[in-house]
């Protein structure tokens, strides 16, 4: 074991949100990440990677515990042996959306699990981790981690850094002035004002699957040209044809959910530990969609520059923070189930992921996506990643072939209107 002395982990308020998405049945609370690589992998030296980066973050080898009226996380001393495997397969694409799609088993941890899946010439690397313990930018400073303690580990020249440090919330109001803080306390957010639209799904519990559409390189350049031409980013081009694909769907605008990562606020972006740090916005752009995509484009970037100037957005998870801290955790956690509501439909862009610090030695990636958790229906959430200028579109689901079909077609008109807007 790598950890004799079992030590207890505070649940923040993020960490016990997340858990309750699963138990109100909204989604699962894992995070996946794929890349396939040039090469095949040092084992041994992965499992001492893992190894080292969870005496950085050791909630990676936690359990899960929670009582009536507490909740921690426990460290359980797990080591990469119980977190890595390797599946040598004639099927790569088979064992890697097989492994994907599995649960962690967050009451007994470990948090983490990685298979290194071999073929003939090469490996692809998959990467599970609990959304509890980290969002999506989170879990890229993880990947980071392992990649630059895999890449140095020979040389003895690499220094793990404490990643526990502070994974709260707050951590984000220390950066704005008082005349801000009290701006944020006394503002009006309409995080609650969620659309009721839903799509028809199916469900079944027992057929997890994602669903991916890619961009190559050269149509992702040119969607970027496309958004600097008109004054906007990349980001209001695609909720553009999200937007748009919706409208065809329902035969009406669609307010859409969108996540917003808050480190953004934080000097380099840079959080002072491994955690959830993300919030949402709203982008509702009136009852008109407009004929041609660059009108909608127009009523997009408008809203959504409104909505990222608008620092209320953050006072709906610092209060629940403030209010986790303060009241019974039976309490707080009675009223999250009870009032939290989720919308049906959401968007969230993972963002880039970034090709010069994710390399194992000498060993490249020549592919990688990441995605967002599974959702159960009617929950419907569209998930982007890139790598190297390459796109990923992803939608996750538990549900049944005909759901499937219905992702796929919806995933196929998303492409088609990017294709359409240059």
């Amino acid at each position: 074991m790598l950890n004799n002395q079992f030590l207890n982990y505070k649940v923040e308020a993020w960490d016990m949100l997340q858990h309750l998405f699963k138990v109100k049945s909204i989604n699962d609370h894992i995070l996946h990440f794929v890349a396939v690589l040039g090469e095949k992998l040092d084992l041994e030296r992965l499992k001492q990677a893992v190894n080292l980066s969870a005496d950085s973050f050791p909630l990676i080898r936690s359990s899960f515990n929670e009582t009536k009226n507490k909740s921690y996380w426990e460290d359980k001393g797990y080591t990469a042996n119980d977190m890595v495997k390797i599946l040598e397969t004639s099927n790569v694409d088979k064992s890697v959306n097989e492994f994907i799609c599995k649960e962690i088993d967050a009451l007994n941890g470990p948090q983490l699990k990685i298979a290194v899946v071999r073929g003939d010439k090469n490996d692809t690397l998959c990467v599970l981790i609990n959304h509890m313990i980290c969002d999506a930018a989170g879990f890229k400073e993880y990947l980071y981690m392992i990649s630059d303690i895999y890449s140095n580990i020979e040389e003895n020249s690499y220094y793990p850094s404490v990643s526990m440090r502070n994974r709260k919330i707050s951590q984000i109001l220390k950066v704005f002035s008082m005349h801000d803080k009290l701006k944020i306390m006394f503002s009006k957010n309409d995080m609650l004002s969620l659309d009721p639209a839903e799509f028809q799904l199916e469900g079944n519990l027992s057929n997890p699957f994602i669903e991916i559409r890619t961009l190559s390189k050269e149509h992702f350049c040119q969607i970027k040209t496309y958004a600097k031409k008109h004054g906007a980013t990349l980001n209001d081009v695609i909720l553009t044809a999200y937007m748009r694909v919706l409208f065809q769907i329902f035969g009406r605008v669609i307010t859409t959910t969108c996540s917003l990562d808050m480190r953004k606020y934080l000097p380099n972006r840079k959080a002072e530990g491994i955690c959830n740090l993300s919030t949402n916005l709203n982008c509702n752009i009136g009852s008109e969609i407009g004929t041609e995509f660059e009108e909608t484009l127009i009523k997009v970037k408008k809203t959504m520059d409104k909505e990222k100037s608008n620092i209320a957005c953050i006072k709906s998870i610092n209060l629940l923070e403030k209010m986790f801290d303060i009241l019974p955790y039976k309490v707080i956690r009675n009223i999250v189930k009870e009032k939290f509501a989720n919308p049906f439909i959401a968007f969230t862009n993972i963002g880039i992921l970034d090709k010069k610090r994710l390399t194992f030695g000498k060993v490249e990636i020549t592919k990688a996506y990441m995605t967002g958790s599974i959702k159960y229906s009617p929950y419907f959430q569209l998930a982007i990643s890139t790598f190297d200028d390459e796109a990923a579109f992803s939608v996750n689901l538990y549900g049944t072939q005909s759901d499937r079909n219905t992702i796929s077609v919806f995933l196929d008109k998303l492409v088609e209107e990017l294709n359409n807007c240059m």
